[in-house]
């Protein structure tokens, strides 16, 4: 029980650094194409509820500190209430920087049946997924 609210409070604080970060051009080597779609498809793993599946993409380092289940609970308790999954209205691209080391964020504003969620999903330069973030805006 200890190692699960450890884990979600990594989660958290992992995704209160994405929130705080200015947005600025994608690192070099980064292609906003390429982030898109890799963003694209964690997104849609999340909204079919394959919490395994985006588990296993973290950057190994970034795994041992979350569970699948801790990535679970944040996508309900943020999507509780929005009612069935639409589509992706409109996505967008930033880089970032947080402790030393840069990387790509894919920002996918997502409709829902009542109420629009807002997903942020972040990649090292190496493609590697490394945090996200689930909000209503």
């Amino acid at each position: 029980m200890r190692r699960r609210a450890a884990s979600l409070a990594a989660l958290v604080m992992a995704l209160l650094l994405l929130a705080g970060c200015q947005g600025s051009p994608l690192p070099g080597g980064m292609e906003e194409e390429a982030l898109l779609e890799a963003g694209r498809d964690v997104v849609l793993l999340l909204v079919g509820g394959d919490y395994e599946a985006v588990h296993a993409a973290l950057r190994p380092d970034v795994a041992e500190t979350v569970a699948a289940e801790d990535i679970q609970s944040l996508v309900l308790q943020q999507t509780d209430g929005a009612g069935v999954y639409k589509q992706i209205e409109s996505s967008m691209v930033t880089g970032q920087s947080s402790d030393g080391e840069d990387y790509g964020v894919g920002v996918y504003y997502c409709q829902y049946a009542r109420k629009k969620i807002l997903f942020r999903v972040a990649f090292d330069t190496g493609m590697q997924l490394i945090g996200l973030e689930v909000k209503k805006p």
